[in-house]
Formats: C-alpha cells, structure tokens, sequence
C-alpha cells in the first residue's frame, strides 16, 4: 500500500518537475523569478474559495490562477508596467482575498500547512491521470515552440521581424505555467513551488554552457530531487515539499561548489 502511494507521488513528481524545468529555463532568462510567487498565491485565494463552499479539485485555484496570470501578463504589455510590479498587484489582491474568505471558513486554520507546504504523498489516481494529460499538453507546447520564446527571449524585434505572434505565444506561456503551477502545489506547495521555476536553471548554469545542456541538466536535478527527497521525507518522517526542497539546494551547492572549483 505505501509503495502505491510512492509510486503515484514520484510519478506526478517526474513529470511536473520535468515540465518546470523546461518553463524555468525562460523564467530565469527573461528575468520572470516573482513569477511563480505571484501565480502560487493567486491560487491561495481560489483555495480559499474551495474551503468556503466545501469544495475539492482544481477548479476554483486554475481559474484564479490562469485570470491573474493573464491579469499579469496584460499590465505588462498593455499597462506600461514592469513585471515584477504586475505581479506584486496581484499576488497582494490574492493573498488577501483568500485570507478573508478563509477566515470566514470552519476549522480551516488545521489544512493551513497542507496549503502552505504541500504534500505530495497525498496523490491520488486522479491527479496522477490530471498530471499525464497537463504534462503531454505542456511538453509537446514547450518542446514545439522552445526556438520560438528563445527567440522571443533574446529579441522581440527580431522575432517580430520574423512574423512570431509575441503578444499570443506571451499569453498563452503564462497560461501553461498557470496550470503546472496549480498542480504542483499539491506536490510542494505555495511557499516552496518557486524553487522548481529557478533551481533547474541555475544548476544547469552551472553545469552547461549550452541551452540543451542547461534544460537537460535541470530536468535531471529536478528528477533527482524529488525521488531522493520523496524517500528522504519517508523515512524521515519530514514534509515532503521542504525534503524535496532542501535536496534540490543540495545539489544547486554542490554544482556551485564544482563550477567554482
């Protein structure tokens, strides 16, 4: 039975860490680090509606999590705002938000770490089939268009020039990192999601030159720390999302250290 709930756990954990390296790779490079912070927090406040109507999925999190990334996304290019400030507007509105409708809530105050942290030995059949579906949409996107957000990346000028939709491919970036996002709080939660959008590419920094190398090496750290940290957090007895968290600074030390040797 607790090798079921491993093997649902290190599965959804494989492939979301997968997907959030690949997306990391284009966070770190267009300097968008808030942006997992701000999309995690805004789906605090859907969680909170969850709580208040006695609800369970995912429903009322992606839908505040895609508006306000899409909220996000629209006072950058059309508001004259930076990203960093977009973010902050709304990862303000939502944590408030959902402080006020929990505290409207019965015995919310007890799942309050389950949100904060996650907890991803609690998978079920549902969210593993969830992650598949999410993680092949999100795969054959990123994989298909990755020349054209490189491109996108390092020159929206040139990329114009080259007759790339920006302002869609922009939108619909936000959105994919929106819903993996969603799906990986169950797996680490709020607080700690953002490590898998900055951790991969940095290690990989450290270990590559090149973007192939950079992107496979991430996905490599990641899959390592979530199965090392997966086991560490059972035998442990520890939450899973900081175990899985601490293994993956582990090895973000250790390629610092040897790049730096």
């Amino acid at each position: 039975m607790i090798w079921d709930i491993i093997l649902r756990a290190a599965v959804v954990g494989i492939l979301l860490s997968i997907l959030l390296s690949i997306m990391s790779y284009f966070v770190v490079v267009r300097k968008m680090t808030f942006a997992g912070v701000g999309i995690a927090h805004s789906a605090f406040g859907g969680i909170a509606l969850n709580f208040f109507f006695g609800f369970a999925g995912y429903i009322f999190p992606l839908f505040f999590s895609i508006a306000a990334s899409l909220l996000i996304a629209f006072l950058y290019k059309r508001g004259n705002m930076s990203e960093d400030s977009a973010i902050d507007v709304i990862f303000v509105f939502s944590m408030a938000f959902g402080v006020f409708i929990l505290s409207l809530s019965n015995g919310y105050s007890a799942n309050m770490l389950g949100i904060l942290f996650g907890n991803i030995l609690s998978v079920t059949n549902f969210d593993m089939i969830t992650t598949l579906a999410v993680f092949s949409v999100g795969f054959v996107f990123m994989t298909y268009l990755f020349s054209h957000f490189q491109l996108i990346s390092y020159n929206e000028e040139l990329a114009y020039i080259a007759g790339i939709n920006i302002d869609l491919l922009y939108y619909l970036f936000w959105v994919v990192l929106s819903v993996v996002i969603v799906l990986s709080i169950k797996l680490i939660g709020i607080i700690l999601v953002n490590a898998f959008l900055v951790l991969p590419t940095l290690v990989g920094s450290n270990c590559s030159k090149n973007y192939k190398g950079i992107v496979a090496v991430g996905a490599i750290s990641s899959i390592l720390s979530v199965v090392a940290g997966i086991f560490a957090a059972y035998f442990l007895n520890t939450p899973a999302g900081a175990t899985i968290v601490l293994v993956f600074i582990t090895i973000w030390l250790l390629s610092f250290l040897a790049k730096k040797l």
